[in-house]
């Protein structure tokens, strides 16, 4: 295959070797101490559960508990995170704090921690629940050697609740700056989007954001500047975006369903979406609509679609100048609408993904390329008659069976080891 950094980018790379170094482990390592990180699950039982679309939720993956061993890393979706070591905090806050000390002894609020973290810090949030009640702003600007790092303190997990907040009102959590890392925090419940990044070369790891009013991570600048400026070259790593939506409201920027995707990358250039699970999200599970040369890989989108949202698994592209979205080793399933779209994106590429039980399985434009994917069950055929097509499932004989297709299972949609299919699909290599 040899395209997994197909479209990786040198500064986000140098921010996330950063963050590997400040963590001390190493990219799929998993967590040695129970209960000290909550993610989600990737397939199956492995680092947790994924449940299907008739469940709301889903398990904490992670660790294995006290005294056991730690569960498999799974190769499509949220791995475990391993927090940082608290030695290493440098700023403290706290839901009840005060003051300017931000230290184990007297932290201070939030607000005063944003505030105060410069390139190299370490800020700790102690865990509990932050009322957003007013604007939060990560407007600094860290480097590739010291980015500024926000995280759960070790072995707890700090909430960022906007429910005190009317929906519709414009309080918003922002990245509008630069390198910073933000890994193992919870978002719900906000006025609108649950995060928005404006801001480049920033990374979310193990982040998840749900029951917001729009979308859950929102990647968005101005569309009239140039690209590369603002909104580009972001990751997010091992992050969950699930349940939000707009159904229901029809004030302005919300679309009654149809405006709250679980991650949207609406314009910027080499963003890159690793490892995350969304579903049942009102609009799109993620939507890369008017941003170039995108990356979204090893990762599970299921069950969206409400109201007037547009349903599908993954949408790789939008209006001008949307193009070059690279889509590899994701599984999308139980969609309204079509599993992986093209969406009118320019030179896009699916690559060893597969569909199962959507409405469609692929939708492809005339220079769409799609290989070595597989697609099952999709009511309303496997894919249209567009686009570069070589060496799919529906390109071969026989039908595809897979060891499972219970999401509960490690196997789920993982081809038969003798059924002829076992070189393509998501799993394909892993």
């Amino acid at each position: 295959m040899g395209r997994l950094d197909f479209h990786g980018t040198s500064l986000a790379i140098s921010a996330l070797a950063v963050l590997l170094t400040i963590t001390g482990c190493s990219d799929g390592d998993s967590a040695g101490t129970g209960g000290a990180t909550v993610t989600d699950a990737g397939v199956g039982g492995q680092g947790g559960e994924l449940l299907d679309a008739s469940s709301p939720t889903d398990a904490a993956g992670g660790a294995g508990g006290a005294g056991g061993s730690p569960a498999p890393v799974p190769p499509i979706g949220p791995r475990p995170v391993a927090p940082t070591p608290a030695s290493s905090g440098t700023i403290i806050a706290a839901p009840g704090g005060s003051g300017t000390a931000c230290t184990l002894a007297e932290p201070c609020d939030l607000w005063e921690a944003v505030d105060q973290a410069a390139a190299g810090d370490v800020a700790f949030l102690r865990g509990g629940s932050y009322d957003i009640n007013d604007q939060v702003r990560f407007s600094g600007d860290g480097t590739a050697s010291q980015p500024i790092l926000f995280e759960s303190y070790p072995g707890e997990l700090a909430i960022l609740d906007g429910s005190s907040v009317t929906i519709g009102d414009t309080v918003t959590i922002r990245i509008t700056g630069s390198f910073y890392v933000l890994r193992l925090l919870e978002i719900r419940n906000m006025p609108r989007q649950g995060l928005l990044i404006p801001g480049t070369d920033n990374l979310l790891e193990g982040v998840r954001a749900h029951h917001n009013h729009l979308t859950g991570f929102q990647i968005s600048a101005s569309y009239d500047l140039p690209y590369g400026s603002e909104a580009s070259r972001n990751i997010l790593r091992d992050c969950v975006a699930h349940d939000n939506f707009d159904e229901g409201y029809v004030i302005a920027g919300f679309a009654n369903g149809g405006n709250a995707d679980g991650i949207s990358i609406s314009n910027g250039t080499e963003n890159r979406v690793e490892h995350c699970l969304v579903y049942q999200n009102s609009d799109d599970g993620i939507d890369t609509w008017r941003s170039t040369d995108g990356y979204v890989g090893y990762t599970i989108a299921h069950s969206h679609g409400i109201a007037d949202g547009n349903a599908n698994g993954f949408k790789a592209g939008g209006l001008e100048p949307s193009a070059r979205t690279f889509v590899e080793h994701c599984i999308a399933y139980g969609n309204l609408a079509n599993g992986i779209d093209f969406n009118s994106g320019a030179e896009v590429v699916f690559s060893y993904n597969t569909t199962f039980q959507n409405a469609r399985g692929f939708s492809l434009g005339d220079d769409t390329e799609a290989d070595h994917n597989i697609a099952s069950g999709d009511t309303n055929g496997d894919v249209n008659s567009a686009g570069i097509q070589t060496d799919n499932s529906w390109q071969r004989d026989g039908t595809v069976e897979f060891l499972s297709e219970d999401p509960t299972s490690p196997d789920f949609l993982r081809p038969t080891p003798s059924g002829g299919f076992a070189d393509i699909g998501a799993y394909a290599g892993l």
